[in-house]
């Protein structure tokens, strides 16, 4: 199906301004009392014509007319009750899922949240940490004690006391005993759930000590020790020569350097002496990196290296040397090359908590939310203590208190126990080491997120004339595709006896053009006498006349003819009668080819079989005409010229 595509926001903002604003409640023309308006008109006829969208009488009436068909069919597509069909209503439903996305995030938030995510990017930052450990999953008691001993931490670290010797003795990092609590240098965006910890290193003041910061390994305390700008990724070839008993490394590669700066391949020498097996077969062709992905000594003599094609000294790492070849070196891009890419990567972070409170506050704000004093302790009496388990089934008698309202709609405890038994798989990932009624109070967090949710989508359509723009749009255009299969498409491909009558009466539409009859003729010699023998009959003679006459003891001559329109033409003949190519020789096989053309073939009717794609494609234009003017006589359609002419510009 050709899906309706979505306008850019500007677009539709431009549409807004220019269709909705002067465009409600008028109505441009009806189809059997059922009005269209004046501002989806607008929008529809914007959107289709763009930058020809002049609105001069021809443009508007044109248009007009091809929008009165199209109402038609759909009005008829209502009437063959498609919009009843079960997987359109999915395919419908779907789209508007789809489409709610974009409006249920404030894009305020989102933005500023992807922007800071960018400007965090531009800078590399080094920092150390202290981490008291705490699993994501801890009681309330486990998170203040662990919480009460970074403090202490923290204390002593602000009294003077040396970070190192602290880090090694209370730090349940595994790396403290060989960095002492120095992570280095980390960039932009940290993995999920390490948002606040991110915050923290990017916002510090450096040489000073955090807050205990949470994340989902534990506390830590951070100090900044430096920043740079961010070195991007580098693109690297290396040879390798592996610390091995028995062998000289040092030797060995300082052997390989010499024979580099005496003009030697660096490609060549990896693929010949390159320990490196994954490699070296390339070239030594490491690939992209970023930082932190090698060792310091490795990456900082990679992004040392200034120019591409320029290779380092020998480095020596914990596993060997190195020679290392930069190939090229890629910078942070400009923000809106990687602006959706970044929007998707905070969208899938938890950080974007930030904007889904932000939006379900402001949904509470728009729609007076009032939340009820209800009993919840009554609540969970009622509920029974057991609701966390898969065979929890909700109870029959139960005060069905209101809990909130929105938009004057009250929510009660029935809706709310209609979602704990549809949502069982939320109840069995609730902590068992939360209290009973912790888990509920997290339970009911989830399930007024979800009904703020679904209230703010159902009022999509009414808040944003967008969006029921586009909906109208897709819901109709689902209808006519239907429709249209129905009437036309499936019509033309199944109704034979109406697509020969049609190619009957239509037959001389279908022709071949001018084309020319090419024999290619292919001699079992390379002998110029021989061949000249033959040159000599070939325009005296048709193709089975010429075996004939030379294949009597041996096939001496091969004949094949094709029609050939003029494009398909060889450069070497031009559209005359006995044109032919020069010889062409293979002394290998010893055979000698060239073309001729035999005769100019005048235009020809194709056969039905021949011409069925143009065939088929015109009768569904004709069974369409046919179709439209059937509806037409079928249902009234009352335009009302004065609308017309109010934007008819002169």
């Amino acid at each position: 199906m050709n899906h309706l595509k979505r306008l850019p926001l500007i677009a539709i903002i431009l549409v807004v301004i220019c269709g909705f604003s002067f465009g409600q409640d008028q109505v441009i023309f009806t189809v059997e009392d059922e009005p269209v308006y004046l501002d989806e008109f607008l929008y529809i006829y914007e959107k289709t014509n763009r930058d020809k969208a002049d609105f001069s009488r021809a443009s508007v009436e044109e248009y007009l007319d091809l929008y009165k068909k199209f109402k038609l069919k759909v009005h008829k597509a209502r009437e063959m009750q498609l919009d009843t069909i079960q997987s359109l209503q999915v395919e419908l439903a779907g789209y508007r899922k789809q489409l709610a996305n974009a409006y249920l995030s404030d894009k305020e938030v989102l933005e500023s949240l992807t922007r800071e995510a960018y400007e965090r990017m531009l800078k590399d930052v080094s920092f150390s940490h202290i981490l008291i450990k705490v699993s994501p999953n801890a009681n309330a008691e486990e998170e203040d004690a662990a919480y009460q001993k970074a403090l202490k931490v923290l204390e002593r670290l602000r009294s003077g006391e040396d970070f190192t010797q602290v880090a090694i003795q209370v730090s349940d990092d595994q790396s403290v005993r060989k960095n002492e609590g120095r992570v280095g240098y980390i960039t932009a965006m940290l993995p999920d759930g390490f948002y606040d910890l991110e915050t923290a290193i990017y916002t510090l003041t450096p040489r000073t000590y955090s807050r205990p910061i949470r994340s989902k390994l534990g506390f830590h305390i951070v100090r900044t020790d430096g920043e740079r700008d961010a070195r991007g990724e580098i693109e690297v070839a290396q040879i390798l020569v592996r610390n091995r008993a028995n062998r000289d490394s040092k030797s060995r590669i300082d052997s390989i350097y010499s024979q580099l700066e005496g003009g030697a391949d660096f490609a060549e020498l990896a693929r010949k002496y390159s320990d490196d097996k994954n490699t070296a077969a390339q070239g030594g062709y490491l690939g992209f990196f970023g930082i932190n992905k090698y060792e310091s000594i490795f990456e900082n003599t990679a992004f040392r290296l200034r120019e591409d094609g320029d290779y380092s000294r020998p480095v020596r790492s914990s596993i060997g040397w190195h020679i290392i070849k930069r190939i090229s070196h890629k910078p942070i891009p400009p923000y809106q090359e990687i602006r959706r890419t970044l929007e998707t990567k905070v969208k899938a972070d938890s950080r974007y908590t930030v904007a889904e409170r932000a939006m379900l506050s402001k949904i509470k704000e728009e729609n007076n939310y009032q939340e009820a004093n209800w009993d919840r302790s009554r609540l969970l009496k009622e509920i029974g203590e057991d609701y966390l388990d898969y065979r929890w089934k909700a109870p029959k008698a139960y005060d069905n208190q209101t809990m909130f309202s929105i938009g004057g709609e009250d929510v009660k405890v029935s809706d709310f126990l209609a979602f704990l038994t549809k949502n069982a798989a939320s109840r069995l990932r609730i902590n068992r080491a939360m209290s009973a009624q912790q888990a509920l109070d997290q339970l009911y967090s989830e399930f007024e997120e979800s009904e703020l949710k679904a209230y703010e989508e159902s009022q999509l359509e009414v808040k944003y004339p967008e969006f029921k723009a586009l909906m109208r749009e897709y819901s109709e255009g689902i209808l006519l595709f239907e429709a249209t299969k129905m009437k036309v498409w499936d019509r033309a491909s199944e109704d034979s006896a109406g697509l020969k009558n049609y190619y009957k009466d239509h037959e001389g539409q279908y022709l071949w053009p001018e084309r020319a009859l090419v024999e290619t003729i292919t001699i079992n010699s390379t002998d110029d006498a021989v061949l000249q023998n033959i040159l000599k009959q070939i325009p005296k003679k048709s193709g089975s006349k010429l075996l004939k006459k030379f294949n009597k003891k041996a096939e001496v001559v091969k004949s094949q003819t094709v029609l050939r329109d003029k494009e398909e033409l060889s450069p070497d003949l031009t559209w005359s009668k006995n044109s032919m190519t020069p010889l062409s020789k293979d002394p290998e096989k010893g055979v000698t080819t060239l073309q001729r053309v035999v005769e100019i073939v005048a235009p020809q009717p194709k056969s039905l079989d021949e011409a069925r794609g143009y065939v088929i494609a015109d009768y569904q234009d004709y069974l369409e005409k046919q179709w439209v003017n059937d509806l037409m006589k079928e249902f009234e359609v009352k335009v009302n010229q004065d609308v017309v002419d109010s934007i008819v510009k002169p």
